[in-house]
């Protein structure tokens, strides 16, 4: 699918909202990084010496510029693919496109979404301003999707989360009113709680739930300080995250859960 006129609508997702483009993100960088480890390599043991010895005493030499050129043409070959992502985010939907493949994403066909970002900071403690998404969907027909730091981006996962909102908000709502368990991956709310594997903490027991530095924190009552927080775990394992913190956040503010 190339980028014309005719992309600006999609016959079934409606009118085109944002186009991503690949961005130098930590994967393209390291695979141009490599390709110019491999052609410095080539040149300096490769090329120079068969310059100096000649073509009849430099057979190792033109070996490793061989190699060279091959390995770093494969890199190239690559980094050319990467190149070539779309994502185009439409009214009703989205169309991921790389190098060999296309996928057609409906918002209302979207039944989970896990979503990871990292910060980086020089030496530790410096924020150097780059950061890394990705964003894993799931659709009812079991097809999982990841959409890596090449496109992703903080922009991409409002999009994504305010299509889920709109489209399963009020349905997991309805199901937890009804008395039913709502799953947001290793961690499942109802009436009686929220339960993690076989244990199961009171809404009455619960004091907070935050997001902290990527993880999540739910704290209990009258604990002591070092067994405050009673589940801890990386928003990754986490889905629909989102809408996880709204309504247990809801929950907790009203006086009858």
């Amino acid at each position: 699918m190339s980028h014309n006129k005719q992309q600006l609508n999609h016959p079934i997702l409606g009118k085109l909202v944002k186009e991503f483009r690949p961005k130098f993100s930590r994967k393209l960088s390291t695979f141009i990084n490599i390709t110019l480890v491999f052609i410095y390599f080539g040149f300096v043991f490769g090329v120079l010496p068969l310059f100096t010895v000649g073509l009849p005493q430099g057979g190792f030499s033109l070996i490793i510029v061989l190699g060279c050129l091959i390995v770093s043409g494969i890199l190239a070959y690559r980094i050319i693919n990467i190149l070539k992502y779309r994502l185009f985010v439409y009214d009703r939907g989205l169309v991921y496109q790389s190098s060999d493949k296309t996928i057609v994403i409906n918002f209302s066909d979207i039944v989970a979404l896990w979503q990871y970002s990292a910060r980086y900071y020089l030496y530790f403690v410096i924020p150097n301003g780059r950061a890394t998404y990705e964003y894993i969907i799931k659709t009812k027909d079991s097809k999982i999707t990841i959409i890596d730091e090449i496109v992703a981006n903080d922009e991409l996962g409002k999009y994504l989360n305010y299509e889920l909102f709109k489209h399963l908000m009020s349905s997991l709502k309805f199901n937890y009113t009804l008395g039913k368990e709502v799953v947001f991956g290793e961690i499942t709310i109802s009436k009686k709680g929220i339960k993690v594997q076989n244990a199961t903490l009171p809404w009455s027991d619960i004091k907070s739930i935050d997001i902290s530095a990527g993880k999540l924190y739910i704290s209990k009552k009258n604990s002591g300080w070092l067994d405050k927080n009673w589940y801890v775990t990386e928003v990754s394992t986490i889905y629909n995250l989102y809408i996880f913190i709204e309504m247990t956040h809801t929950i907790l503010n009203s006086a009858i859960p």
